[in-house]
């Protein structure tokens, strides 16, 4: 009835998906030691390790292609890519320019409404971003359709339906479970910004998707460019709002153990934002928006149990809801499956829903491939009788 459909070339977004994971545990580990919460600090690591890490790998790719091994596939994969940008270009020059300042001020803009934005309107759940992530799917979905003229499978847009009930089912939810002191409008506005968020996000992912295979652009030098637009947007933003006093106490009032390693867990999270974006980028080109938009958000679940155990969420008239924890936890397991079946990791044998897969697809060209050869192989047994 379901069938894996695991291949080796789904190690970047596994590596992706682990990336993401620490990199999420490290905030926690920040936000329960230090009280680090959303600080500019995190900002700027996020675009320096899009700077750094996109130029690190940028210039080990180009010394990396020289090596005439040709034993190694990841030679072939490069030379693939270089052969990709001789081609012709879709747009100009500074129309690609203006894609990638456009990508780096969505990623700017989408960083600060949730650090800054949605918590002076009203404070929502602590692990809402978290339960709606997966409207990245969707909105990736609806872009790469009209924008890029994706086709959808039936698969897919089973998919899209069960995923676009939960997220106004979760959403209903958070109004229902809202705390009395807030103010339904200012609550309303902070989850209209939440789901902007996330729209803000898709179309950075569509944006590299379109620049890589419409205008052949290396996927490292997509993130360094992005990372030095970013960084200085960031660094105009610093000047008119002084963000950076709680890191500053932090280090002045730590001794020196912890101030050690309060710098590491810092390096540590700039080294994850490195290969985050690194891979965030590989596999949007190379994959497909709504496959790296899982990655972010596959087995959510851990942390919904984590907020809940440790009493940072899904409270109502002050005390732990079980069955707003529960409701969300089981909508968070549906919802991982529903995007294993929308991008194919997953192959459901029922209801013809999976005859638009690419292994349906390549099931039948198999088939019909077969079928000629066995109708060839008659014929010239036919005119040998003869």
């Amino acid at each position: 009835m379901i069938k894996i459909a695991l291949r080796k070339n789904h190690i970047h977004l596994v590596i992706l998906f682990f990336s993401y994971f620490l990199r999420r545990i490290l905030l926690i580990l920040l936000s329960k030691i230090y009280g680090l919460g959303n600080s500019l600090i995190f900002c700027f690591l996020m675009c320096s390790g899009q700077m750094i890490g996109g130029l690190v790998t940028y210039i080990y790719q180009r010394t990396f292609i020289r090596n005439k091994d040709k034993n190694l596939r990841s030679v072939n994969t490069i030379k693939l890519i270089e052969n990709k940008r001789e081609m012709n270009r879709v747009d100009n020059s500074l129309k690609i320019i203006f894609l990638i300042f456009l990508a780096s001020f969505f990623d700017f803009v989408e960083f600060f409404i949730t650090s800054d934005f949605i918590p002076e309107i009203a404070s929502i759940s602590k692990t809402a971003e978290l339960r709606l992530c997966f409207s990245m799917t969707i909105s990736s979905s609806l872009l790469c359709t009209y924008a890029l003229k994706y086709k959808i499978g039936k698969h897919q847009l089973y998919s899209l339906v069960v995923l676009s009930i939960f997220s106004f089912i979760i959403i209903l939810l958070e109004f229902i479970y809202k705390p009395k002191e807030i103010n339904l409008l200012k609550y309303f506005i902070s989850y209209i910004l939440l789901i902007l968020h996330f729209v803000f996000r898709s179309y950075t992912d569509v944006i590299e998707k379109y620049l890589g295979d419409y205008n052949f652009l290396n996927p490292f030098m997509i993130i360094m460019i992005e990372g030095i637009s970013t960084f200085i947007m960031t660094t105009i933003y610093s000047i008119f709002r002084y963000q950076f006093k709680e890191v500053f106490d932090i280090y002045k009032n730590s001794d020196t153990k912890n101030s050690i390693i309060f710098i590491v867990l810092l390096v540590f999270y700039f080294i994850l934002c490195a290969l985050v974006n690194i891979y965030k980028t590989f596999c949007n080109i190379f994959y497909s928006p709504m496959a790296k938009s899982l990655a972010s958000y596959f087995l959510n679940s851990a942390f919904i149990i984590y907020h809940f155990a440790s009493g940072n969420d899904f409270f109502s008239n002050g005390h732990k809801n079980f069955f707003y924890f529960f409701i969300n936890l089981i909508f968070s397991l549906i919802i991982d499956l529903c995007s294993l079946v929308y991008n194919e990791f997953f192959i459901l044998n029922f209801y013809n829903l999976s005859f638009e897969t690419h292994q349906g697809i390549t099931a039948r060209a198999m088939e019909q491939e077969m079928k000629t050869i066995k109708e060839l192989d008659d014929n010239n047994s036919d005119d040998g009788d003869d």
